[in-house]
This record gives structure tokens, C-alpha cells and sequence, in this order.
């Protein structure tokens, strides 16, 4: 149950702040205080900031590029996919995989923004709070630790080798490299973050393992939003006053930790998406928009969602009748 509290309380803590400090992109508060803590065994500040620090260098030399070359999209974006093939490259196993994930979107995030007119004004704004978020989320995490001493299970999480051929690496190039060329021709800022399950499903080792990933990120994702739709309303004018703001968000933070407890690695994986699905919204829309339900803003980011997901597993059944065809 300690464990479990420490979690929430970490998790609960990076929700207010990234309220009250109102930060350009406070979701990255969030999801930093997730991935610290449920994936850092130990309590030391640089342990923390190394398994952070990826995310925040890969955005870093997005905006640079972003920077130098602000007149010229189309190298942006081929140097963007060289990127993504330099990633896809080395990523042989499913541990890099999941650790290429953010590195990978957070480029995606910057060149997105960046070559929004709406935006981009703000993108030194967004630097300095991914940076802001990094220390922050690691502070938390170390003062909470030190209250509620970490007890991590050792789970031995099965390791897949993923396949490195020029197939692999030319699937990552068309639907990400595809997906991000869409948003920067088309300025769609608010399907960034669809990206995510996006990559995940690309990164898988066949098409089958695509097709059940997908169907898997449309329970989770999918059925996170409807869930934050509920919460919107149930929440809403909670987050007005910060007290009460945190003691819903530790109620919910502790229901969807409790609800991550079990055995079955496959269950619990399903169970931890989910929690981002619901988490995301939460933060984005129901946490900053006061007495607003947010309810058009959740319903465009399930329609999103469906969108991207939907041309990942029809490319996904595609390549994998010619794969049967050749054999």
C-alpha cells in the first residue's frame, strides 16, 4: 500500500504544479512524475535526470534546426527523418524501444509547433518548461522518496528483439515521418500527442504484433478519453481551488494505481496505457480550462486518435496479406 501512496503522491503533486505554475506544456510535468515513478529504482536526483534527460536533448536540437533553418520546412523535416531512422536504427530491442519514445516525440513536438503560426512564437517558452518540468518532476519525486522509502517489485519484463532490416526502418520513415509531415503542412497542433501510440504500434516487431497493438492503444487511449469526458463532468469546478484541485486528483491517482495492481504482465500493461489515456486529458483539458466541461476538446482528441490509429492498422493488415502473398 506504501508504495502505492508514494506513487499517487508523486503523480497528484506533478498534477497541481503543473496547475499553478501554469506552464505552456504541463503535461510533461505529468507524464515525467509517471515514468519516475513507476521506473526509477533508486533514489538519487542524476539517476532520475539521466533517464529524463533524452526527451529534453532531443527537443533541444529540434528547436535549433527549427531555429536555423525556420525558412525551409522541407529540410526540417529531412532531417527530422534522418533522425527517426538514426533511432530506428539502433533500436534492436523492446527496453530501447520503449526508451526511444519520448526522445522521438518530443522532436515531433517542437517541429509541430514550430512551424505553426499560432505557436510559433512560444517555442523558447516550451524549452525552458520541458526544463522546468525535468527538475521539477525530479525534485518531487526525491522529497517524496524520501517519506515513502521506494519498494519497487523486481519484474523481470520479458525482452523482445526487434527486427533492424530496411523494411522496419522504411515503415517508421513513411507512417511517422507521413504523420509528422501532415501536422506541419496542416498546422493540426492539437493531434500531436496521437503521435505517441503511433510510434509505439510502428515500433512493434510484426504486423500482427502492430494489429493487436493498435486494437490495444484503441482500448486504452480511445477509452481514456470517454473516461475523461466522464470525469469532466464529475470534476468540474474542482480544479478552481487547489486543495480541492489535489485531494481529487490523489483520489483519482490512487483509484487508477490501486486498479494497476496485478499480476498478469499483459493486464498490467493494458492497465498503465490506460492510465496515461485517462491522466493526458485530464491535465490537458479538465485541469485548465476552470468551469469549462472541455468536453469538445477530449471528443476532437478521440476522433484524432481513432484517425491515426485507424491508417496505422489498415497499413498493418495491408503489408502483412502482400508478406503472406511472397511466402
Amino acid at each position: 500500500m506504501s508504495e502505492i501512496i508514494r506513487k499517487t503522491l508523486i503523480i497528484a503533486l506533478c498534477l497541481v504544479l503543473s496547475k499553478v505554475l501554469h506552464l505552456q506544456v504541463g503535461i510533461f510535468l505529468v507524464l515525467y512524475g509517471i515514468i519516475i515513478a513507476n521506473n526509477c529504482p533508486v533514489n538519487r536526483l542524476p539517476v532520475m535526470l539521466r533517464i529524463l534527460a533524452p526527451s529534453f536533448l532531443a527537443a533541444v536540437g529540434a528547436s535549433f534546426v527549427n531555429q536555423i533553418f525556420s525558412a525551409h520546412p522541407f529540410i526540417i523535416w529531412t532531417l527530422s527523418v534522418v533522425y527517426f531512422d538514426h533511432i530506428r536504427k539502433k533500436t534492436d530491442t523492446s527496453v530501447k524501444a520503449r526508451s526511444a519514445i519520448f526522445p522521438l516525440f518530443n522532436v515531433i513536438f517542437i517541429d509541430t509547433f514550430a512551424n505553426s503560426s499560432d505557436f510559433v512564437l512560444v517555442v523558447p517558452d516550451l524549452i525552458r518548461d520541458l526544463f522546468v518540468s525535468i527538475f521539477l518532476a525530479s525534485a518531487i519525486a526525491y522529497l517524496v522518496n524520501l517519506l515513502l522509502p521506494i519498494k519497487l517489485k523486481k519484474i523481470q519484463t520479458p525482452v523482445v528483439t526487434l527486427p533492424v532490416s530496411g523494411a522496419e526502418r522504411l515503415k517508421i520513415l513513411i507512417l511517422v515521418g507521413g504523420g509528422l509531415a501532415f501536422l506541419m503542412l496542416n498546422e493540426v497542433t492539437s493531434a500531436t500527442f496521437c503521435l505517441v501510440p503511433v510510434i509505439t504500434s510502428v515500433m512493434q516487431p510484426t504486423y500482427g504484433h502492430m494489429k493487436k497493438e493498435v486494437e490495444k492503444r484503441i482500448i486504452t487511449q480511445v477509452g481514456g478519453c470517454c473516461s475523461a469526458m466522464f470525469l469532466s463532468i464529475l470534476f468540474m469546478g474542482t480544479e478552481i481551488n487547489v486543495a480541492t484541485f489535489f485531494l481529487v486528483s490523489f483520489g483519482l491517482v490512487f483509484t487508477l494505481m490501486k486498479w494497476c495492481e496485478c499480476p498478469d504482465p499483459v493486464e498490467r500493461s493494458i492497465h498503465n496505457d490506460a492510465v496515461l489515456g485517462i491522466l493526458v486529458p485530464f491535465q490537458l483539458y479538465i485541469g485548465k480550462y476552470g468551469n469549462n466541461f472541455g468536453l469538445d476538446l477530449i471528443a476532437l482528441r478521440t476522433v484524432e486518435l481513432v484517425l491515426a490509429l485507424g491508417v496505422v492498422y489498415c497499413v498493418a493488415i495491408m503489408l502483412g496479406k502482400n508478406q503472406l502473398a511472397r511466402t
